[in-house]
């Protein structure tokens, strides 16, 4: 819900530089064992395509979505011929192995834990009692099997939002270009101003309506967040945390706060830390990527006066 400046995952990508290297060497090693004759022509072709792309561009894996763009935009990238060579590219490329032994943790250092798009749950799935890493691909994967382990193409994602997503255009970029990325979301939660008092007359959390705010997009052809996804639906089922956030609210008064922040202070802890605790999650929309439910719970919590 809020874009990464590619700096950081630059720096990030460097950490990891062996590593990439190998990725790409070894696609490269698994494209030439690949028995080329036992194919119509067309999927030679498009087999070829991609060794040669591969050997071609050493920082195939580390470009970012402009260069990509560019090279679709120029009409660089051939169509698939076929599912059956789609398949087989992606599993030369190792992405299946790539989402138990890398990617876990390679986003943990970015800061990506929770799902981008609905922030309501982690990227992680099980499947035979292995721990995955879900992506979703800004390029499908379908189209653009060569780009399926590009890592500025990957968007961690929970397998619901991944499945509902499928190849639907959104317009949301996770990594940004800008000198000065945006510190604050365009994307937020909130209640009705009455809420509060009425959740407090009745102690019926059914009474309390979750808004979620996001940009208006111009063309009809990108879907919104709330259509893709049922964000509202994903949280009228998570009513319980607001009606702890509004109960804190009541219990932490002014002054009460105070004698926590300066007992908090007496420990040498980052006052950040002091927050988190405070409301149970992450305060701050750089690091909403970090945990679930992260975002609508500052969001609230700063409704409701728990948090500035």
């Amino acid at each position: 819900m809020i874009a990464i400046p590619i700096q950081k995952v630059r720096k990030v990508q460097n950490d990891f530089e062996s590593e990439i290297k190998n990725q790409r060497l070894n696609t490269i090693k698994r494209l030439n064992k690949i028995n080329i004759n036992s194919f119509n022509s067309e999927e030679k072709e498009y087999l070829e395509f991609v060794k040669d792309i591969f050997e071609q561009n050493e920082d195939i894996l580390l470009w970012d979505l402009d260069v990509i763009n560019n090279k679709i935009l120029s009409n660089a990238f051939k169509t698939v011929p076929t599912k059956k060579i789609k398949d087989i590219v992606i599993e030369k490329l190792g992405y299946k192995e790539l989402r138990k032994s890398f990617y876990p943790n390679y986003f943990n250092k970015i800061g990506i834990k929770a799902c981008v798009y609905c922030n309501s749950q982690l990227t992680i799935v099980t499947e035979k009692n292995q721990a995955k890493f879900e992506v979703d691909h800004y390029f499908p994967k379908a189209d653009y099997p060569f780009l399926s382990i590009t890592l500025c193409n990957l968007y961690p994602a929970c397998a619901s939002c991944n499945g509902i997503k499928g190849k639907s255009k959104i317009e949301f970029s996770l990594y940004t270009n800008d000198v000065q990325p945006k510190e604050e979301s365009l994307y937020s939660f909130e209640i009705q101003p009455q809420a509060k008092s009425k959740y407090l007359t009745k102690k019926n959390k059914e009474v309390l309506e979750i808004k979620f705010n996001e940009p208006i997009y111009s063309s009809p052809e990108i879907r919104t967040f709330n259509d893709t996804f049922n964000i509202e639906g994903i949280y009228k089922t998570q009513l319980d945390l607001i009606e702890e956030l509004i109960i804190k609210s009541q219990i932490y008064n002014d002054a009460y706060l105070k004698t926590l922040q300066q007992s908090f202070y007496k420990l040498n802890l980052n006052p950040e830390l002091f927050k988190r605790i405070l409301i149970g999650n992450y305060t701050n929309d750089k690091e909403i990527h970090k945990r679930p439910m992260s975002k609508i719970t500052m969001d609230i919590a700063k409704q409701l006066g728990l948090i500035e």
